[in-house]
């Protein structure tokens, strides 16, 4: 691994990530299909068991024990930061809320790596769940918890995953189109984080006369030094490539007028399925207010030409006590969803 950090900007030059979902090929001509999404589980559409009389617009996601299913949302027990027996699992009731009828996809992260769980009865790394409005739908979950130690557990329900429209002003509307909770297990005595995260690379200042941030965000990688993300035609909404072959692209993270810094733990996702950018699972990088990173890389696409989707998810402070103060937002975040049409070669 190779960083080359410059006065204006954070370059990485990034390798090749190979992805492959099968070889089928449309008929010249006819529109592309969605892309497979391998090893979806697929629930019956679930309505709420309860109203608690909390209004929701959007949509949330959360944590109840099962002893405590009976209690307002106000008067419950904690899950941020959880005590854990060894070979003891994670066994809550997840908690979606959403304020329209909608599809969800919950996947589980546990140490930033994507995990299979068990949800209302059912294995497997990826949920689709259709929701129905109008209080909690509780269901059900279980996720195995293995070593001593520290561990951070992100849990995401990606909002309209099956939407795979290429309509650039529609992609703009899907910045984020997550929500997410994380909680930090503690098994047995130890405090020592049950994964090493790796080298923390640091940002650059952000170059003069840049007044663009999105976070976190998916850009065309920069073609010359005095190019930038922020200008014209830099951030990806809609994006063409070729099936089995590399596409560049780079993750923009910037800090510009932030309060404080933090370090931000980054993963990739390719059709809601985790996958290594430059050789990792999660990078994490530390961006002090008005610096920036940017990490250049390859994405190389399914042999199958359709419509694929790729989003960066991102938390604050790995590791760090929830409770304590110590994170800068609890909170889970996303770049936009960027489509991606993976034509015939």
């Amino acid at each position: 691994m190779k960083m080359r950090l410059k006065q204006r900007v954070a370059i990485l030059v990034g390798s090749v990530i190979f992805i492959s979902f099968g070889c089928h090929h449309p008929p010249a001509g006819q529109p592309l299909p969605p892309g497979e999404i391998p090893g979806m589980i697929v629930h019956e559409t679930q309505r709420p068991i309860v109203d608690w009389g909390i209004p929701t617009r959007g949509a949330g996601l959360g944590f109840v024990w099962p002893e405590h299913r009976h209690l307002p949302p106000l008067q419950r027990p904690q899950t941020e930061e959880i005590f854990l027996s060894p070979g003891q699992p994670f066994a809550p009731y997840l908690i979606l809320h959403v304020g329209q009828p909608i599809t969800v996809l919950v996947t589980a992260i546990l140490d930033y790596q994507q995990i299979p769980f068990e949800l209302n009865g059912k294995y497997g790394a990826l949920h689709l769940i259709p929701l129905l409005p109008g209080g909690d739908v509780e269901l059900p979950m279980r996720i195995d918890v293995p070593g001593e130690g520290l561990h951070d557990l992100i849990v995401i329900a990606f909002l309209d995953p099956l939407d795979f429209s290429t309509d650039p002003v529609e992609r703009l509307s899907m910045y984020a189109r997550l929500v997410g909770r994380r909680a930090r297990i503690r098994v047995g005595p130890s405090n020592r984080p049950a994964r090493e995260m790796g080298p923390i690379l640091h940002g650059a200042p952000v170059p003069r006369g840049v007044t663009l941030s999105l976070g976190v965000a998916l850009v065309r990688p920069p073609r010359w030094p005095w190019d930038h993300p922020s200008r014209p035609g830099g951030q990806l909404t809609v994006v063409d490539g070729k099936a089995g072959q590399p596409l560049p692209v780079a993750i923009w993270a910037s800090n510009l007028r932030g309060e404080k810094g933090a370090d931000y733990a980054m993963l990739l996702f390719f059709n809601f399925r985790q996958i290594p950018f430059r050789g990792l699972q999660a990078w994490t990088i530390h961006l002090d207010p008005d610096t920036e990173a940017i990490l250049t890389g390859e994405v190389v696409l399914p042999s199958t030409p359709g419509i694929y989707q790729m989003q960066v998810v991102y938390v604050f402070d790995p590791y760090r006590s929830i409770r304590e103060r110590e994170v800068r937002a609890p909170f889970v975040f996303g770049s936009q969803r960027i489509a991606i049409r993976a034509q015939d070669p």
